[in-house]
Parts: C-alpha cells; structure tokens; sequence
C-alpha cells in the first residue's frame, strides 16, 4: 500500500467500511487494513503539512521579494525624474531647448496646462462632485445575528464553512 495518493486513501477506507458492514471482513481482517490505511493516512498527511509549510515559507519570501524589488523600482524612478529635471535645468540655464545627439535628441517641451487645488473651501461648488460610498459592516451583521438570530434582508448567514489548519 505504498504511496497511495490521499484519494486512494479516502477510497480504500470507504470500501473498508463498505466491505465490513456488508460481512465481508472478520474483525481481525478489518482492524489489520484499518491500522495500515490509518498508517498511510498519517504519512500522508505528514507529507501534506510539509507540502503546505514549504509552500507558505515560499510565497511568503516571494512577496518579501517583491516588496523589496519594488522598493529597489521605486528609488530608481526617483533617481531618473532627479536626472532628468538636472539635464533639463542645465539646458535652461545654457538657453537650449534642444541637443541632437546619434541617439536622439534632448528637447525640452511645454508640457499641457494642470491645474493645482491650493484650498479645497474656496473652490466653487460647480467645480465639485460630490462622492459617497456605503460601506455594509458585516461584523456587526454577524454580532447581530448572534444576538438575534435575525438576518436581515439581503444577507445570507454562512455557519457551515471549515477550512483546513495546521497546527
């Protein structure tokens, strides 16, 4: 019986089953394949939670990773938008506003016209959009519920979730 795949494993214990309240089996045959299926179940199951802790500890240093990367992204942008604005002040302060190189060409432009909100108060009201969000606070739906044992319309309460957790 080794390596049987989990599912093989669920199987083999419901044809045990099976077979022994159908009379198939002594008790002895029963309690022999039930201590060797529960023996690969534990196995197996030694397995999975290595499985998932490896799995874990991996994701968790991909995102350690991609934070640290993004981090690395984020200074180099910074440090280009700094090269670019001391190129484009030296050309202001030589008077160019174009060099041709064979790669291309530095060229400062006019950039479209932007619009900066100095003191939100004293802007008009036609220049405003007024923004609302709703916010459904299922905590306290959930508190509510227990409380009561009311659900409220539109709500459906869940009570037969499981998930599984290693310990």
């Amino acid at each position: 019986m080794n390596n049987l795949s989990l599912y093989n494993i669920t199987n083999r214990f419901v044809e045990l089953m099976d077979k022994a309240q159908d009379g198939e089996l002594t008790e002895e045959e029963y309690n022999e394949l039930g201590n060797e299926l529960a023996l690969e179940l534990q196995n197996k199951s030694s397995n999975i939670i290595g499985y998932i802790k490896n799995s874990e500890l991996l994701l968790g240093a991909m995102k350690v990773e991609e934070k640290r990367l993004a981090d690395i992204r984020k200074q180099g942008e910074k440090k280009l938008n700094k090269f670019y604005e001391y190129v484009k002040e030296n050309m202001e302060r030589l008077g160019l506003t174009e060099i041709p190189t064979e790669l291309g060409k530095l060229k400062i432009a006019k950039n479209p016209i932007s619009v900066e909100i100095e003191n939100e108060d004293e802007v008009p009201s036609e220049y405003k959009t007024e923004v609302v969000t709703v916010k459904i606070d299922k905590t306290k739906i959930k508190n509510d519920f227990k409380e009561t044992g009311e659900i409220p319309n539109g709500v459906r309460i869940l009570t037969n979730n499981t998930s599984l957790r290693i310990k």
